[in-house]
Parts: structure tokens; C-alpha cells; sequence
């Protein structure tokens, strides 16, 4: 389940509708707080991610689950073409070798990834960043405890490629 307005709201105690664009805003920018630290969407969804140049291998940048993986480039007559690739874990990997280009493109990967049902400590940590940004909305950042909390709750997702 991802956090929506109405169970943020309840986490809130909030009842009634006159504040909603505000929850909404700080649950959106707790909700990319967590996908940022994490490197994984609370939602499935599709991706466009912008590259400059092949090399050995392309790390997609979002997860978990990548799928439908389409490489989509330039040639130096500005038609579009489709590059082969296999994807390894959260890293793309030439299928035969990835075209040479001579100088910098623009290279679009394009691929689906996020949770179907996102995890229960992820969406407590939302819950929890939500409710400490509507409480302090002065401070500008999240309170150290919440911070701590919220951490450990997103530290077991954490992206890390070696």
C-alpha cells in the first residue's frame, strides 16, 4: 500500500478538507525523500532516465523490479534507433556491444520499476516524515529523532552498487 492523502490525514488526525493542499505537498516531499534515500519508487511506474554515453554497463537509477527496458538514441543523422541490452539486477548490459558513438547523445532508457505494494516500513516512513514536516513546517528540515527513525526504517532498501 502507498501512502495516500486520506491515511496521511488520518495519521494527522485531521478531519476535515481545509488543509489538504498542504498535507499533499508534504507528503509528496516525504514520499520523494524516502524514494531518493532509498533508490526505489513507492510506486510502479515508468521511467525516463537520460544518459550522455555507453559504457561497460548503464545503472538504472530507480528499482526494485526493472522491466520493459528500451534504449532509444540518436545516430549522427538524427534518426532515432533502439540499442540492444540485457538487464542484470538494477545495471544494463550490452546484448552485442553497445553502438559507437563519437560524441556525446542523448540517450533515453526508458523502463518500468517500483513497488507493486510497497512495504509496510516504507510507508511508516512516510507517515512519519509527513507528520514531523505538517508539525514543524518553520523548521525547513526534519527533527534529528524523526530523521533517525525514518532512516532505519529506509536503511534495508538502500540502493548500493559495488
Amino acid at each position: 500500500m502507498a501512502v495516500d492523502l486520506a491515511l496521511a490525514k488520518q495519521h494527522l488526525r485531521v478531519d476535515d478538507d481545509e488543509q489538504d493542499f498542504l498535507i499533499s505537498a508534504y507528503l509528496n516531499a516525504a514520499m520523494a525523500w524516502v524514494e531518493n534515500h532509498t533508490g526505489k519508487l513507492l510506486t510502479r511506474r515508468e521511467v525516463a532516465q537520460p544518459e550522455t554515453r555507453f559504457g561497460a554497463y548503464i545503472t538504472l537509477n530507480h528499482g526494485p523490479d526493472p522491466a520493459d527496458v528500451e534504449i532509444v538514441y540518436s545516430d549522427g543523422g538524427g534518426d532515432q534507433i533502439i540499442a540492444d541490452a540485457r538487464v542484470v539486477r538494477d545495471r544494463l548490459y550490452p546484448a552485442s556491444g553497445w553502438p559507437s558513438i563519437s560524441t556525446p547523445a542523448m540517450i533515453i532508457v526508458s523502463y518500468v520499476a517500483g513497488y507493486a505494494e510497497t512495504p509496510a516500513d516504507l510507508d511508516a516512513a512516510v507517515l512519519l516524515l509527513t507528520g514531523d514536516f505538517f508539525a514543524n513546517r518553520e523548521a525547513g528540515t526534519a527533527t534529528p529523532a524523526v530523521t533517525a527513525a525514518v532512516q532505519a526504517l529506509c536503511s534495508p532498501y538502500r540502493s548500493v552498487l559495488v
